[in-house]
């Protein structure tokens, strides 16, 4: 059942990478994570009161750390999105279990196996390829890397937070707390969006939202390993969303390089199959 929930939580983020693509240029970056923030905040008020969870976590340092890092991960992410194609993107975005397997050791004390350290190379060949050393390094390219890092450092944080703290109250926490600074910063430049880019962003904090309880959902019903194997079908529908409705085609570099960093990834994710993560005392 986990598997089932990943795949449809896969199918929200990409569908919602497609729709930050299409209205992405047309407003200030700011506005937009405010916006989908905003929007999505009355949805995951009423399932937190619907689900009888606390309104504030406990470990209120972790979570200013988790939002900063996620934050600043989905700033990278929209500026990425909509400056470079989106399977490209989205395959420079799968290094993130890469990255959190190197960042471990040093944030959490988990050390990585050997095995851990060759799917990091093999997926850091897949980035080489991706951003063609040989031209120009594309600034969009790098952002995105940057935004999978600090991805990788708020999944860290979550993993922490879960010991004190149910994941739906995490959301919610870095939902509203993420609307307050981005709010802030968008105050200054901010455009009032027409009836087509208010319908995008809608649509942009639905699937956002329903993505993210779909994920928590996953892996409270399966093993992580097993789960976030199945996050890797994201990169198939961006790939369909980039070519029917931006006529994108990879290059053949792009393919091969995203298949490294999705092969990393999976002998990462295999090399953990025998690791039973301990599951949140907060999570049922």
């Amino acid at each position: 059942m986990g598997i089932l929930y990943m795949l449809l939580a896969s199918g929200c983020f990409a569908t919602m990478s497609a729709f930050i693509k299409v209205i992405g240029q047309s407003l200030p970056l700011p506005e937009l994570v405010f916006l989908r923030c905003l929007l999505a905040l009355p949805v995951l008020l009423f399932i937190v009161h619907l689900r009888r969870r606390p309104f504030v976590v406990k470990a209120k340092k972790l979570i200013l750390l988790r939002t900063l890092f996620g934050m600043a991960a989905m700033f990278c992410f929209f500026y990425a999105i909509t400056h470079m194609p989106l399977a490209e993107c989205i395959f420079l975005g799968r290094t993130q279990p890469l990255l959190l397997a190197l960042f471990s050791p040093f944030v959490i004390g988990e050390k990585a196996p050997f095995a851990a350290w060759v799917a990091i190379a093999t997926g850091l060949g897949g980035v080489i390829l991706i951003m063609q050393p040989e031209s120009s390094w594309s600034t969009a390219g790098w952002v995105a890397i940057g935004g999978a890092a600090f991805a990788a450092m708020a999944h860290l944080m979550v993993r922490r937070l879960n010991a004190t703290d149910y994941p739906l109250t995490i959301v919610f926490n870095f939902t509203i707390i993420t609307c307050l600074i981005s709010g802030i910063w968008a105050v200054p430049g901010f455009t009032v969006p027409t009836l087509t880019q208010w319908f995008f962003l809608l649509c942009v904090a639905l699937f956002a939202s329903l993505g993210q309880l779909l994920m928590t959902l996953a892996y409270q019903h399966d093993r992580a390993p097993a789960v976030a194997s199945a996050s890797y079908t994201s990169v198939v529908l961006a790939v369909i969303y980039g070519f029917f409705i931006w006529g994108e085609v990879p290059q053949p570099s792009a393919w091969l390089g995203g298949g490294l960093i999705i092969s990393g990834g999976i002998l990462l994710l295999k090399s953990r199959l025998h690791i039973n993560e301990p599951p949140s005392p907060a999570a049922t």
